[in-house]
């Protein structure tokens, strides 16, 4: 498969918003993918948002910012292109580093993501295959539609909330865990019992429960929605 390339554009302005945002540096790329990509994102610190569309391409678009052009320059976006798998991932040079990418990143509605996000927002809707979405500090929120068959939905935080909506006519095995935090849900079929007073574990199942949910922080409550 093959992608076309558009040049970066370079938008140095002064900022009035945080200390680390002073310049500013903006990304596209587009790439064929085909209908069900396996699609992965790392990124270090910025927000990451994913959408699905009815689209066979990967449309990337990133803001980059940093204190300096200087830093601007050693944050890097790679982007590979193997087969069925395209990986877009945020690179740093040597040093100290303030600055971060935002994305916000189309994807075929049949392609499946793995989302690592070390310090940032991670938002996902509108994606149909296996959803894999892991940050150290920042909330994860989904829409994922129905969620059946052999679907996959895994979200993880270490510090910071999640909150997943699924449809009504969905088939899934559900796990969240919470160490300290808590945990709500309007889905009938799923109990929750408080661990250690501060931490919570909810299961249930929901219509047949054949795909699979896990849901899990260390410090962050858990929300499960129709």
């Amino acid at each position: 498969m093959r992608g076309f390339w558009v040049p970066p554009l370079l938008a140095l302005c002064a900022c009035s918003g945080s200390f680390d945002e002073r310049v500013h540096e903006e990304f596209h790329q587009t790439l064929s993918a085909g209908t069900a990509p396996a699609v992965r994102i790392d990124n270090i610190a910025g927000s990451v948002r994913v959408e699905g569309w009815a689209k066979p391409d990967v449309d990337v678009h990133a803001t980059k910012y940093g204190y300096d052009a200087q830093e601007l320059r050693s944050i890097t976006i790679g982007i590979r292109n193997e087969g069925s798998a395209i990986s877009i991932a945020t690179n740093y040079g040597g040093g100290m580093h303030r600055g971060g990418v935002r994305y916000r990143i189309d994807v075929p509605e049949n392609a499946s993501l793995n989302v690592s996000n070390v310090a940032g927002t991670v938002n996902v809707a509108g994606v149909r295959g296996d959803v894999t979405v892991q940050t150290q500090a920042g909330t994860i929120v989904a829409d994922l539609g129905t969620v059946r068959s052999d679907r996959s939905v895994d979200l993880a935080a270490t510090t910071g909330a999640i909150t997943l909506t699924i449809a009504r006519d969905s088939d899934a095995s559900v796990e969240a865990q919470s160490t300290v935090g808590a945990f709500s849900s309007d889905v009938p079929g799923i109990s929750a019992n408080r661990e250690n007073v501060v931490g919570v574990r909810a299961a249930g199942k929901i219509g047949s429960g054949s795909a699979r949910i896990r849901l899990g922080t260390t410090t962050g409550a858990i929300a499960l929605r129709f």
